[in-house]
Order: C-alpha cells, then structure tokens, then sequence
C-alpha cells in the first residue's frame, strides 16, 4: 500500500525518533536553527560521518537525501530511505550525474522540502572534515537555491568521539551494537548561515568545507 508523502514522513520521523531514544542518542542545535527547521527549501550541506546522521537529521526536519545507491540494499535504513524520497546516486557510474542533479531539480520545483547532500562522498572518522566534492553543487545554481551549511559532530562524556563513526570494513550491525554500548552519546548539529550560490561550484564547495570544518574542530 503506497501512503501519501506526509504520512510516509510522520512515520519515517518516529522511527527515526524511537532509534535515538532507543540508542540514548541527545542532539543539541545550535546557529541558524529556525531557518534549518522553518519552510523554507535549501540545499542543506553536511559533513558525513555515520549512517546515524541520515535519522539523526530527519528526526528534526523531514527532507530529502541524496545517498549512495548500495544504501538500498540495508535492512531498515534503505527501506525508510527509498519511501522517504531519497534520490540515490551511483558513486561508481559519474555518467549517473547528471541524471541526479535533474532529480534533484526536479524535486526543488514539485516539493517544499529541502535536500540534504554530503558532498565528502563518503564518511569520515568524525574528527575531520574529508575534501567535498563539487558535483552536486549544481543544482544549488540550477534551482537558484541557498545553501545550508549543517556541521555534525557526536561526543560522548563531553569529548569528541568515533564510536559512531561508520567507516572501512565495519558492518552496519557491527556498528550498531559499538553505538549501543555506550550510555549516552551528544550529537551537536550547528546550522550555519544560508550562502548564495554565487561563486564557481569549486570555490562554493571550498567554502561550505571551511565553515563545516570550523565547527568541528
């Protein structure tokens, strides 16, 4: 049975919602924090550290991600992504592209939501920031949208931390059960200021790198 988008949302944001409490996962906002959860759309740029970061942001906002195809493959996870509108992109086919930024396009025209990119193209250990690739900053120019810088970052007993960090040959349940273990991780999200997309893709993709990466450090 297929449900209208807003219910599929509703449904998506307290499963994402009971996985945190599930996990004692807090989140503390900070920065531009009513523009991120107001109506207005924008390409929101995060770092990306964990599969945790895709629940972690919708159980404040629906939106839409931009994620890598093999996620629909994950138990759970890839289910909510695909009924959640999430637009997949093939990391291993760049011919796949430009197909991407016209779904990406195409949502901006048909949906008030905004999306959400993580443009290191892959995840980090969560004490860094990864270099952003610049593809998908195209449709910020195409769409005429502001982007959101989104900077996430998790501690646990007040330091920064990697147990969530979700990279090299860690399984998902692997990851999962390293996250449970701990009694309470913070999760701090800072919403930075909305920039025009008014520079060279590359030059935009180097800022939104900066400001990200000044929030972690």
């Amino acid at each position: 049975m297929i449900l209208p988008t807003n219910i599929n949302n509703r449904l998506i944001q307290y499963w994402a919602k009971r996985l945190l409490s599930i996990l004692n996962i807090k989140i503390t906002l900070s920065g531009e924090v009513l523009k991120f959860l107001g109506n207005e759309s924008y390409l929101v740029v995060s770092n990306h550290i964990s599969w945790l970061d895709i629940p972690v942001i919708f159980s404040l906002k629906p939106i839409a991600f931009v994620s890598a195809s093999n996620i629909k493959t994950w138990p759970i996870i890839g289910f909510f992504a695909k009924i959640s509108g999430a637009i997949f992109v093939d990391r291993l086919r760049k011919s796949s592209l430009p197909e991407v930024i016209q779904a990406m396009n195409n949502h901006f025209k048909s949906d008030t939501q905004s999306i959400c990119i993580f443009p290191e193209g892959g995840t980090s250990n969560g004490y860094q920031v990864l270099p952003f690739k610049s593809n998908l900053f195209q449709s910020a120019f195409e769409s005429n949208k502001l982007l959101l810088p989104l900077s996430i970052k998790y501690k646990e007993n007040n330091v920064l931390t990697n147990r969530t960090s979700f990279h090299g040959s860690t399984t998902l349940i692997q990851s999962f059960k390293r996250i449970a273990k701990s009694n309470v991780i913070e999760v701090m999200i800072d919403i930075g200021h909305p920039i025009k997309p008014t520079q060279s893709r590359k030059e935009l993709s180097l800022k939104l790198q900066k400001v990200i990466a000044l929030k972690i450090n």
